[in-house]
């Protein structure tokens, strides 16, 4: 899942709305400024960034008790870097009509020694809204700063965002719950984001990994992450394969077909499965190289990765015989892993899988495998 890049910038903004500076005394709203400066107390977001997983950017006013002036907070970060402004002196707010201020900040991007720029920003106080516009930045400066931002009061500031609440979205969107069957994680590297409403959830089936959902707790969508396993069969695309058999195949259904080409398409909702009487013992497919191909891993998903309940319903293979083209072979246990590194890169012209046991389906007597991805 994708790391955002962090460059940390400090940026400080001297702030002079012809007054002269004093000292504060802090807290959210004043007893001397009239209700309506009150009101603007507090943290506002970013309007444009609300729903925005890359970017983000608070506005924070702290009046003084005695002046009703404010002092204000600015952060704001995108994929790449982090800026902080805090005023040095009062803003004086008054509502609908624009109040220039003067700055200047530190840049310590790429400079061993800070350089001291200058400027004049505008910050206008309307109700509900509090528009900010900065004046002239040098050309590194981020180009956020070229327009004019927009805050708002955060519409789910009432919200408290816990990640198992994603769970319980998971579970509705899925058709699923938890079980001695089924396991739902929260997997640490995608779930590093200051976005506390994106919460990524995995799914495990059996003890293998089945797939991965992405959950916006602001509106409750649930989107399937198929990066994980389309990123392992990125190789199909460089691996030229002649023709893939099949020792036995079920005919196609309502649901599908179940050819063993599937085995090799990076999609996991689409499967080959096995078309003999019983659990499908034995049965096997081929891949083909048309010249000797060198084989380092595998990555196998054995079983049928439509959604959870088709994996359970099916018999997914727990033991497999993996075969070379000169006759050496291995056996894959899939109790323990998924992804198998051979001790020794493997020449070959051909691959052949053979189910040597499964684990029972709920519903059907039928072995899937939905992808099967070697590496060279």
């Amino acid at each position: 899942m994708k790391i955002r890049k962090q460059m940390m910038i400090k940026v400080l903004i001297t702030v002079v709305a012809f007054y002269s500076l004093f000292n504060f005394s802090l807290y959210a709203a004043s007893p001397a400024a009239g209700s309506s400066s009150q009101s603007y107390g507090g943290e506002w977001v970013d309007k444009a960034f609300v729903e925005s997983e890359d970017l983000d950017g608070t506005l924070n006013l702290t009046f003084d008790k005695n002046t009703g002036k404010a002092a204000l907070e600015y952060s704001v970060w995108d994929d790449f870097e982090n800026y902080s402004f805090q005023s040095a002196g009062p803003i004086t707010v008054e509502e609908q009509k624009p109040v220039k201020f003067k700055y200047t900040y530190l840049d310590y991007s790429g400079h061993e020694n800070p350089k001291t720029a200058h400027g004049e920003g505008i910050i206008e106080f309307k109700s509900g809204t509090i528009n900010l516009r900065m004046g002239v930045l040098p050309s590194e400066m981020n180009k956020i700063f070229a327009q004019q931002r927009i805050f708002i009061r955060d519409p789910y500031g009432n919200r408290v965002h816990e990640p198992e609440d994603a769970l319980a979205v998971v579970s509705q969107y899925c058709k699923c719950k938890e079980s001695n069957l089924v396991k739902f994680d929260f997997p640490a590297a995608d779930n590093e984001s200051q976005k506390s409403w994106i919460v990524y959830v995995s799914i495990h089936v059996r003890g293998i990994f089945l797939t991965e959902y992405k959950v916006n707790l602001h509106t409750y969508k649930v989107t399937e992450i198929k990066d994980v396993w389309s990123e392992a069969y990125h190789f199909a695309d460089k691996m030229e394969v002649s023709k893939i058999t099949a020792s036995s195949t079920l005919p196609k259904s309502k649901a599908g077909s179940y050819t063993a080409s599937q085995i090799i398409d990076g999609d996991t909702a689409t499967c080959w499965c096995e078309g003999v009487k019983g659990s499908g013992i034995g049965q096997s497919f081929t891949v083909s190289f048309p010249k000797k191909t060198k084989v380092s891993s595998f990555k196998i998903l054995p079983g049928y990765g439509k959604s959870v309940s088709a994996y359970l319903e099916n018999n997914s293979v727990r033991k497999a015989k993996i075969t070379f083209s000169d006759g050496s072979s291995f056996i894959a246990d899939f109790t323990k892993e998924t992804a198998l590194e051979l001790p020794k890169d493997k020449v070959t012209t051909s691959i052949t899988f053979t189910i040597l046991e499964v684990t029972p389906g709920s519903k059907y007597d039928d072995t899937c495998v939905s992808e099967f991805a070697v590496s060279p």
